[in-house]
């Protein structure tokens, strides 16, 4: 399995010690759009390994309550702890042509309305408050929120993401 295949759906934040039930916090913006999953991937040992889910329910926005099959004893599950979770690509749903998914824009080259190329995404950070583009341009980094309003539109096919920043956001990073 290569993990260019796959996109972090989220991490095993905790495991509750009597039930084995595992809290699973989303690292996506729909999560209920993954609430039918039978399958999950789970990082161990720097590869993906698959796992049978035999009930999951939501506990809040940001995060459900699962448990897996052959795994739904505490002791079992204790261990799936703080590994990242993963599903496969073909697990996405259809978006439109202005729409995209987080993992995918990763290595898309980035086109500012005022300052043209200003770099390639190198990732995306989380924060609780909004997910922010980390763009690498020449040795300098440039932070961008993703936000519905600065972003134009993306070209597939080219891998670039066309974007209007707010005035004198972009000016910060180049001019430092």
């Amino acid at each position: 399995m290569d993990k260019k295949d796959f996109f972090i759906l989220g991490k095993i934040a905790k495991c509750n010690r009597k039930t084995g039930e595992l809290t699973l916090a989303f690292d996506t913006r729909e999560p209920a759009s993954f609430y039918e999953t039978k399958i999950i991937f789970i990082e161990i040992d720097g590869g993906l390994v698959p796992f049978f889910i035999s009930n999951l329910r939501p506990k809040s926005r940001d995060n459900c309550l699962v448990v897996l099959e052959d795994f739904n004893t505490p002791e079992k599950a204790e261990k799936l702890v703080g590994n990242d979770v993963y599903l496969s690509n073909d697990q996405l749903g259809e978006i439109s042509d202005d729409q995209f998914y987080a993992n995918e824009i990763i290595g898309y080259e980035v086109i500012d309305e005022v300052h043209g190329a200003i770099g390639t995404i190198e990732q995306i950070i989380e924060n609780t408050q909004q997910e922010i583009l980390q763009i690498r341009f020449g040795k300098k980094e440039i932070l961008i929120p993703l936000v519905d309003e600065i972003f134009d539109k993306i070209n597939r096919r080219q891998k670039k993401l066309f974007i209007n920043a707010p005035e004198g956001l972009i000016d910060l990073y180049l001019n430092e």
